[in-house]
């Protein structure tokens, strides 16, 4: 299976602390994968290196080499390996202002400015989410009036709009009800036709509903990684049998 992102003896440390100790995995094309582990084994710190976020914390050394269509990331500019690998975060963060400025915040900072294509982007990427029909008449409004899972749906139309070859989202419904919930999930699953997408989550029963592959993480080391179906119903390793088991998180 070709592999959008791919990961080579990955370490992160923190002041002399491993956090993700030398990991080699990788996210196959237009499917879903899913970090799950144990709260504080490394999982974020994994998401944050695949787009190079990692590098920007103080006191922190990375080694190993991450991989975008089989080439070293960290030979692109990395304004270039950000607009590749786009993230969303936890708690729903759109900018202080419009909706519509928030969409064409980043093709304007790529050299976008023709408002018709703008025009076009911000409809289009709307749609993708599910939320243009919602919002249609209001995309003057501050994307901060909106409810969470709007918001959440906003920060994921907003990370599209670069054209992206891999989506990032972390623990992205873990601040939101039911329903808003149940529409983000139905929004990646349609996204997946277009785009790799890795997300972090808590949540096993999301896992379960999302994922094409799971990797596992304990203790910032890869202990388990397959299909999602296998991983699930009969996994190799004892440690993962005993965390989806609700043994410990």
């Amino acid at each position: 299976m070709e592999s959008a992102i791919e990961i080579k003896n990955l370490t992160v440390s923190y002041d002399g602390k491993v956090a993700v100790d030398n990991v080699s995995t990788s996210f196959p094309k237009k499917k879903i994968t899913s970090i799950i582990g144990p709260s504080g084994c490394g999982k974020t710190t994994l998401l944050n290196c695949l787009n190079g976020m990692i590098r920007e914390i103080p006191d922190v050394k990375v080694g190993g080499e991450v991989y975008l269509d089989g080439k070293p990331a960290d030979r692109l500019p990395i304004d270039e390996w950000r607009r590749r690998v786009g993230i969303v975060f936890q708690t729903p963060m759109p900018f202080p202002f419009s909706v519509y400025k928030n969409l064409t915040y980043a093709p304007k900072y790529y050299g976008n400015h023709d408002k018709a294509d703008l025009d076009r982007i911000v409809k289009e990427n709307l749609e993708m989410v599910g939320l243009y029909e919602e919002i249609r008449d209001e995309l003057k409004k501050s994307a901060l009036k909106f409810s969470g899972g709007q918001q959440q749906r906003i920060c994921i139309a907003r990370a599209l709009t670069v054209e992206p070859d891999v989506l990032l989202l972390d623990e992205p419904c873990s601040a939101l009800d039911v329903k808003s919930i149940a529409v983000i999930e139905e929004t990646l699953m349609k996204l997946k036709e277009d785009y790799t997408i890795i997300i972090v989550t808590h949540n096993i029963a999301q896992a379960k509903r999302l994922s094409d592959k799971v990797v596992f993480i304990k203790d910032g080391k890869l202990v388990e990684e397959g299909d999602a179906k296998q991983v699930f119903e009969s996994a190799d390793k004892h440690e993962t049998r005993e965390f989806l088991g609700g043994i410990y998180g």
